[in-house]
């Protein structure tokens, strides 16, 4: 794995706990987390890991006791390389907070909502070409920034604002003159409020990583289209009760628009999501994969209140998440030692 510090995210679900002298694990999620066991050895002794690799792929880090393995076509092959490690078959998006998204019974603004970066990846001009098909409907697109507002990113968003212009297409960009993440809503009240303000969600991604906005549309009641050519994660929970994958062209895009919109009422998004997944669902299965890793490895298990949503908003990222890190192993680094002192 190339190891980038911008893209670290770590969160601590559970500090570790000392009790009468003897230092007892806590939990911690973590994206690339062999390389950051390099960097800080203590987290082995501090932490029972959690991987989330928040892409498609397999799960490769050995430093893991748990493992989310989103991308659940590399489920076997992750269970014969890590033998040792607990598998869970679910990723962030799972973890999907119910209680803070939900239908709220007020009239729409718009017919289609998209929350994307502004990156390439993200085929924006997708949904642009789609909305000039489609002159009697109302589009909104939100964006926002991966690296808080660099040169490429205002670059890209000002190419898709002008495209959206030259072809007519009826999409509002509410924050267009934004020019970086802090003047944008974030928080999840304002996101549901959002999302409620449109019947659909369009993600016309070449790649997701934590599939936020679709989880979030989905638990909102909102149907959503992905594009068929994306990976297993980003298509995952999109079925006939849910939303439509479409091949990824403007035609077939607008067409999916229009079939939601006229069959809007056979859908269940977010029935399905309180069936299948969400956070309270998905916080047992951790608590359950935490308690099987404990008892083949003769660990003590105190883990009954953790909780976590997946959101991006949930984890620290990049600086941040590395001052974390260095804080944490400092502040336990007497601890530690004592450990290793009583075992040898």
């Amino acid at each position: 794995m190339y190891f980038k510090p911008a893209w670290v995210s770590a969160a601590i679900i559970k500090a570790p706990l000392i009790e009468d002298g003897i230092l007892h694990k806590g939990a911690m999620i973590l994206n690339q987390v062999d390389p950051l066991v390099q960097l800080f050895p203590e987290l082995k002794s501090l932490f029972l890991i959690i991987e989330r690799r928040g892409w498609h792929g397999m799960n490769d880090n050995r430093c893991a006791d748990i493992k989310l393995v989103e991308d659940s076509g590399t489920l076997e092959q992750t269970r014969r390389e890590f033998p040792n490690a607990v598998l869970l078959d679910m990723g962030p998006a799972d973890f999907i907070d119910t209680s803070s998204f939900y239908p709220i019974n007020e009239s729409t603004d718009f017919d289609v909502i998209q929350v994307s970066c502004w990156s390439k990846r993200k085929r924006i001009e997708l949904l642009i070409e789609a909305a000039a098909l489609l002159p009697e409907l109302s589009f909104v697109q939100m964006g926002h920034f991966e690296n808080n507002g660099n040169a490429e990113e205002i670059a890209f968003r000002d190419d898709c604002i002008r495209l959206a212009k030259e072809r007519r297409a009826h999409v509002t960009f509410p924050y267009a003159s934004a020019t970086h993440n802090t003047s944008l809503p974030s928080t999840k009240a304002e996101m549901n409020k959002w999302i409620n303000r449109a019947k659909l969600g369009v993600l016309t991604t070449t790649s997701e990583g934590i599939n936020r906005f679709k989880m979030e549309c989905l638990a909102a009641d909102r149907p959503v289209i992905v594009c068929d050519d994306v990976c297993v994660p980003t298509r995952k929970h999109i079925n006939g009760r849910t939303g439509l994958a479409v091949t990824p062209t403007p035609e077939s895009v607008a067409d999916g628009i229009r079939s939601i919109l006229s069959r809007r009422s056979e859908f269940q998004p977010r029935q399905y999501v309180l069936e299948h997944t969400g956070r309270t669902r998905s916080v047992a299965l951790l608590k359950n994969g935490l308690r099987e890793f404990c008892q083949k490895n003769d660990l003590v298990y105190h883990f009954d209140a953790i909780d976590w949503d997946g959101r991006n908003e949930s984890l620290a990222w990049g600086n941040e998440a590395i001052e974390l890190l260095t804080f944490i192993t400092k502040k336990y680094h007497d601890a530690v030692q004592r450990q290793a002192s009583v075992v040898q």
